[in-house]
């Protein structure tokens, strides 16, 4: 990945971390989870993601006036360059494809809309 500092292919994601996920730019508290490369595999966290996904729709179901689920965030702040460069606190990276495989994470979007009822309607990515 780029760095926001000195530009070059030099970013990278921390081995450990925090990953927030944030739906139609709502977030609970309890909407982020760990990552620890060193003693979690990709299964394992996926695992740890479901239940945050789960828990979301479950909390956003009890809404009166829920627009479709439109936009899907997981991100992290943790992430270091390379080079060494200050990399900001406010500055954040997709973990989409990265942590989270993104036909799994739309697969279980869907099992989780149709458990609560709920309407999918992801928007395409803006680059």
């Amino acid at each position: 990945m780029y760095c926001p500092k000195c530009l070059n292919n030099t970013l990278n994601v921390n081995s450990k971390g925090v990953v927030h996920l944030v739906v139609n730019g709502k977030r609970m508290d309890s909407g982020r989870f760990l990552f620890n490369f060193e003693e979690t595999d990709k299964d394992e966290l996926f695992k740890i993601f479901r239940e945050k996904v789960e828990n979301f729709f479950k909390w956003y179901s009890n809404f009166h006036n829920q627009d479709p689920i439109a936009y899907v965030e997981l991100f992290t702040n943790d992430t270091s360059c390379e080079d060494g460069c200050h990399i900001p606190i406010d500055y954040h990276v997709s973990v989409i494809d990265l942590l989270i495989d993104k036909k799994k994470l739309l697969l279980l979007l869907k099992e989780q809309a149709e458990k609560y009822r709920m309407t999918i309607e992801i928007k395409p990515e803006e680059d």
